[in-house]
């Protein structure tokens, strides 16, 4: 042991020292495969946001909540064990045990419930200027409840290794997670070559990497765009640092009029800093690394950022500005309310001389890809998110446009299943139900095992007034994924207007089943 304490002693420097003995105390770092020769590198990371992004849930602060926009209190109850929100709603009562605490605590802290197997978000978060308070999306909600599904794009960027049973939206193993907070392979990639062999080269180090590769890292949870689309064959889980993030899925964003501001969101960091002179002027040098390090977060923000500033800009600063021992970022780089972001603000990137005027948030009508695909599915990847955009915004005309692009897209790709899903739902779009069911039925038969397109096709047949054949598609997407509300109520809705007591009832017992019974094992 004192052989180990030295080193790690050594590696940290003298400034470290009170920090390392601390943890070494704590257990972090003995147990932490890094530490041996980066203890100054992981302890600065456990003083980093990232290094709380998710925990289990302990300790929470009682506290309570009133939403009156649906009369609905909300009763926070923490033990040394465990945690609890009730919900108490027109006379009746609903009681969470909550699982996971998500986020870091300086914007928002959240929660999920495990139901059975599969992870709800709770209609409430904390915030630390207010307490309490509807989670984002929540608050004009007339029943808010635990019904909104916690999905692996989700927990991608706000765990370190989720374990999702695979063909289910939310559901996991237990536990849900093999490691819960952001580590260090989220940027540095599979750590096992480095630690046989520890030698410059055998670990990805951001920094190196080409521009593209090197932003990769950083946009993977800091740009959501407006759509994301999987290439082929692809999941979410396959980019690994020291790729692009195109090797995986392609991001399209807004393609906003030039000149004009697109609104600030919570994930569009990258976005932002891609429009500012500096990035532009820096011809692909500057990136996030420039001014964060995750190693060692800043103690004196104000004193580290403006450093920043001054390290591009040492010329003299005009006499109406400001002296150079003032802080840069209110007026650069001011905090904002995101359109999305619920009760907090974010730091605007975009690091404009001089604060503009925010404008207005406009329906988005036209997308661009943040970096193109290759040619070989740029057309299908292109088709697809104006697909995926229209349904999700709203936008008539992206489906219409998509709806094109598809049917010639079909002949190439003929059991694409994911071509047939965003033709059925254009199909759905332009009141053709019948139409889109047979085509979901063609994806059926590329991908069978998918709920969610079971869901599509009961969907489509219930439109087109087949409601037999709507019901056992949504009991198909039930076998596959016990706990998918919407295809709960949609079968409920059937059997009591079909008089099928029979049915309704055997519903009702298995949806109980799946919220009580212990998690599935991840073998399918």
């Amino acid at each position: 042991m004192k052989g180990l304490t030295a080193r790690l002693l050594h590696s940290s420097g003298v400034r470290g020292c009170a920090e390392v003995l601390i943890l070494l105390f704590q257990g972090t770092l003995l147990a932490h495969p890094c530490a041996p020769c980066h203890a100054r590198e992981v302890e600065g990371y456990q003083r980093n946001a990232m290094s709380h992004s998710l925990r289990t849930a302990m300790g929470e602060p009682d506290g309570e909540y009133d939403h009156t926009k649906s009369n609905t209190r909300f009763l926070v109850r923490s033990s040394r064990s465990a945690v609890y929100q009730r919900t108490q709603h027109d006379g009746q009562n609903s009681d969470y045990r909550i699982d996971y605490v998500i986020g870091s605590g300086i914007h928002a802290s959240c929660y999920l419930a495990r139901v059975g197997d599969h992870l709800f978000e709770s209609p409430i978060c904390r915030y630390p200027d207010r307490g309490y308070a509807m989670a984002p999306g929540y608050e004009e909600n007339p029943a808010p409840g635990f019904t909104r599904p916690v999905t692996i794009e989700c927990l991608l960027c706000h765990s370190d290794r989720p374990l999702p049973i695979p063909g289910t939206l939310n559901a996991y193993r237990t536990p849900a997670f093999s490691e819960e907070a952001i580590s260090c392979d989220r940027c540095h990639g599979d750590p096992a070559a480095h630690l046989q062999r520890p030698v410059p080269g055998s670990i990805v180090n951001p920094a190196k990497l080409p521009a593209a590769e090197r932003d990769s890292i950083c946009e993977r949870c800091h740009l959501a765009g407006a759509i994301r689309v999987l290439n082929p064959g692809k999941n979410l889980t396959d980019f690994h640092p020291g790729q692009r993030l195109e090797s995986a899925f392609i991001t399209y964003v807004a393609a906003a009029p030039e000149g004009a501001n697109t609104p600030l969101r919570v994930i569009s960091q990258s976005e932002q800093l891609a429009q500012s002179r500096c990035m532009i002027a820096s011809k692909g040098r500057m990136w996030c690394g420039t001014c964060h390090d995750p190693h060692n977060p800043a103690n004196d923000a104000v004193a580290y950022y403006r450093g920043r500033c001054l390290s591009c800009h040492p010329q003299p600063l005009p006499a109406a500005h400001p002296g150079r021992t003032a802080d840069c970022l209110p007026c650069h780089m001011p905090r904002r309310e995101a359109v999305d972001g619920g009760h907090t603000a974010f730091t605007d990137h975009r690091i404009q001389r001089r604060p503009e005027k925010e404008s207005p948030v406009a329906p988005i009508q036209a997308l661009r890809a943040w970096r193109e695909p290759p040619l070989a599915w740029r057309e299908r990847s292109r088709a697809l998110a104006l697909n995926y955009a229209g349904i999700r915004y709203g936008s008539a005309a992206m489906v219409s446009q998509s709806y094109q692009m598809l049917l010639a897209l079909e002949k190439t790709f003929p059991n694409d299943p994911d071509i047939l899903a965003a033709l059925g739902n254009a199909l759905l779009n332009r009141n053709q139900p019948s139409d889109a069911a047979r085509i979901f039925e063609r994806a059926l038969t590329a991908r069978h095992d998918d709920p969610s397109l079971e869901d599509d096709a009961g969907r489509a047949y219930l439109e087109a007034g087949d409601k037999p054949s709507a019901a056992r598609h949504f009991e198909s997407a039930l076998k596959l994924d016990p706990l998918l509300l919407p295809d709960i109520e949609a079968l409920l809705l059937i059997y009591r207007e079909t008089g099928d007591k029979e049915r309704q009832s055997a519903l009702t017992r298995r949806v109980q089943d799946a919220m009580i019974t212990g998690p599935r094992d991840a073998k399918r």
